[in-house]
């Protein structure tokens, strides 16, 4: 634990307008990893196409850069699994509509269908993605304890589309 890991909040009293109570919070998500240049282009890749709401496009990549795959061993079954993952992208883009934020997206649901179609179409997770996608089912709980209203759209573009991950 370090000072970047403390969070000082303060919360108006509910009884005293006029006064303030601090609340310490602990930000730690519990999980590191380091990922190598190419795991890193592939997380870059395969975000800019879900921010970019190019679902097909992201479950060919998954595909596509999977080190184990029986899908393509199906017929149509790439092709079927692109759609799932269109799908799953289309309907986290239909929610912007309600807003973006922590509170009306769950981040880990739409993660969950994205698991699914890889159990059915035999697509084997990266062990350094797994990583990355248990640690933002953790941020996700933490952040809508602390932010329910934070619009991730905005929060993810800079560093998804601006930067390199």
């Amino acid at each position: 634990l370090h000072p970047g890991n403390v969070l000082i909040r303060a919360v108006p009293s509910q009884t005293n307008p006029k006064q303030v109570n601090y609340t310490i919070i602990f930000l730690d998500a519990g999980i590191a990893t380091s990922l190598q240049p190419n795991d890193r282009k592939n997380l870059q890749d395969l975000f800019k196409a879900v921010v970019l709401n190019d679902g097909y496009s992201a479950g060919a990549l998954m595909v596509e850069r999977a080190r184990y795959e029986r899908c393509t061993s199906i017929p149509g079954g790439k092709h079927a699994f692109a759609l799932g993952v269109s799908n799953i992208v289309s309907e986290f883009h239909d929610r912007r509509k309600q807003g973006l934020t922590l509170g009306a997206v769950r981040v880990g649901a739409l993660l969950g269908q994205v698991l699914d179609l890889c159990r059915r179409y035999g697509v084997e997770i990266d062990p350094a993605m797994s990583t990355v996608v248990v640690s933002m089912l953790v941020l996700e709980g933490l952040g809508r304890s602390l932010d329910p209203d934070l619009n991730l759209m905005k929060a993810a573009v800079p560093f998804l589309l601006g930067r390199k991950l």
